[in-house]
């Protein structure tokens, strides 16, 4: 302990010394009996950096060898002159004590590691967070103020917003039981607070929050939103004010507001999103089931970190969303079609995180939405792909009760799992789409299919191609979906759709940003016109 307590004081010694600060500080107990009690009172020790190690022993001796009773020496950490006259510190400090029933939110060292500076739990007794010691590193000088601490101290014990102003100018060394009227408290070391190398900041920045945070009326959610910059404070608080002060209203407002962190996200690049439901839809014959099961494959294999992402309709893969079990129900395909186009997908058999369920549920007890709670107690299921959608649905497709309640069941599992949700689904019979646009009106069974999903991705037959595009998709083109007809050519030997290279693989349906601005200069241009 000893040793701990002569490094804690070396450690404010160097943050002196890099803002060229010599002199001495002082060891000392206070002058009355409260609120830091100790056996001998107006206690004094003055020592240079040379004598540290003389002021740890005199702790110790006060201290009577770390057996009470006792009298723990707390630490002035400014510098002073020869004349105990204060020149500065390196460091500001503060105290923070929770006193009576009073406890720590959890947040205040969130505010204080925001900004920069370090702390840890001080401990009474059982309760082993019933306070906060802190320190923060200057990068200049701080000037001494008459209350005897620092810039910078208050603001710190502030930012807390724990009630104990006797208390917060105190700094205690770390490993040493302080007897208080309010409990004994200890802080262990301060190896446990600080980095190896600390870093300097700015005090006009603990300044500052600490002003936000009184403004704001030391409101946790809007400290967090609104930062450290004081000359926003005005603007701030108009909006939570507009809000009528109520926190449900506010937290919905702004680009900050509540799930504002959460990024659209793609298990296939501008595909497939994430959490979202999406029909792959497109008349027999044309692979449906074939490119939902590779999909599975693709994701359900552990790559090594050189290997390059796989590419599932000319799209990478995004292997860090894909990290849980694949779930696939094949309601048509058998073991045998299974297993063989298992061997053709993955012929090194390293797609060990794939399901197959088999299960309907039209004739048994649990029905599907019952089903999928049970699949949810597993902790990551990054693609479910249900193949085809009237196999599991509850009754006739043509009624929207049913595939609505279907959805229902499938978009909570995906929101819930943030889980890529493929539904495979037919098209009317004698259906010959010449687009992907077409496939939208040839979906057998309800309006449901088509109003339900966010992202329809259609398929249809063009001579010996195969074509895939969008058929719906209330996803902005801004975050990356895919918006033209891509051509592919199915190789027989491994039932994959190979991408046409170059122009002959694409058919656009939406306008080049080229042609965008293009279209937009002429406006702009006949506009003028009429108006000169």
């Amino acid at each position: 302990m000893w040793q701990k307590i002569k490094k804690e004081i070396d450690t404010i010694w160097q943050a002196h010394k890099k803002q060229g600060l010599s002199g001495q500080m002082c060891l000392y107990s206070i002058a009355e009996i409260e609120p830091w009690r100790s056996k001998e009172q107006g206690f004094e020790f003055w020592f240079n950096e040379a004598d540290t190690q003389k002021a740890v022993n005199q702790a110790k001796f006060h201290y009577n060898e770390g057996k009470l009773p006792n009298t723990p020496l707390l630490l002035n950490p400014i510098v002073h002159d020869e004349n105990k006259k204060p020149i500065g510190s390196g460091v500001a400090w503060a105290t923070a004590l929770a006193l009576g029933i009073a406890k720590l939110s959890g947040k205040e060292q969130e505010r204080l590691s925001g900004i920069g500076a370090y702390s840890d739990l001080i401990s009474r007794s059982e309760n082993k967070d019933a306070g906060l010691k802190i320190i923060a590193f200057s990068n200049r000088i701080l000037k001494p103020l008459e209350d005897g601490t620092v810039e910078g101290c208050r603001e710190l014990y502030e930012l807390t917003d724990v009630d104990s102003e006797e208390y917060y100018k105190s700094y205690m060394l770390g490993g040493l039981s302080y007897l208080t009227k309010n409990g004994s408290f200890k802080h262990e070391n301060l190896d446990t607070m600080l980095p190896p190398e600390p870093k300097e900041i700015d005090i006009q920045i603990v300044k500052d929050a600490a002003k936000c945070w009184n403004a704001y009326d030391r409101h946790h959610i809007l400290f967090e939103r609104f930062g450290v910059d004081p000359d926003n404070i005005e603007k701030n608080l108009k909006y939570f004010n507009l809000c009528a002060r109520n926190f449900e209203f506010f937290d919905k407002t702004g680009p900050q507001r509540e799930g504002s962190e959460e990024n659209f996200e793609f298990v296939v690049e501008g595909l497939i999103p994430r959490g979202a439901v999406c029909v792959l839809a497109g008349a027999g014959g044309t692979g449906k089931s074939s490119i939902a099961h590779e999909l599975c494959v693709k994701a359900g294999i552990d790559y090594a970190e050189d290997e390059k992402q796989p590419i599932w309709l000319g799209q990478p893969v995004n292997t860090k969303f894909t990290k849980g079990i694949c779930v696939y129900f094949s309601g048509e395909d058998g073991p045998a079609v299974i297993n063989a186009r298992a061997k053709l997908f993955d012929p090194e058999e390293r797609a060990n995180r794939v399901m197959f369920q088999r299960a309907e549920f039209r004739d048994k007890d649990e029905t599907l939405p019952e089903f999928m709670k049970r699949l949810a107690t597993m902790p990551d299921v990054p693609i479910m792909v249900i193949d085809p959608a009237r196999k599991y649905l509850e009754g006739d497709e043509n009624n929207s009760e049913v595939v609505s309640e279907f959805f229902e069941a499938i978009e909570e599992f995906a929101v819930r799992k943030n889980c890529a949700m493929i539904v495979v689904h037919h098209l009317e019979k004698s259906a010959k789409p010449e687009s992907c646009a077409e496939i939208l009106d040839l979906l057998r069974g309800s309006q449901v299919f088509i109003d339900r999903p966010r992202v329809v991705l259609g398929l249809y037959r063009d001579g010996p191609y195969t074509v895939v595009g969008l058929a719906k998709c209330n996803i902005p083109p801004t975050l990356g979906m895919i918006t033209e007809e891509r051509v592919f050519a199915r190789d027989p030997k491994s039932l994959q759709l190979i991408w046409l290279p170059g122009e002959e693989g694409v058919r656009r349906t939406t306008l080049s940003e080229e042609e965008l601005e293009e279209i937009k200069t002429l406006r702009e241009i006949e506009e003028a016109r009429n108006q000169g």
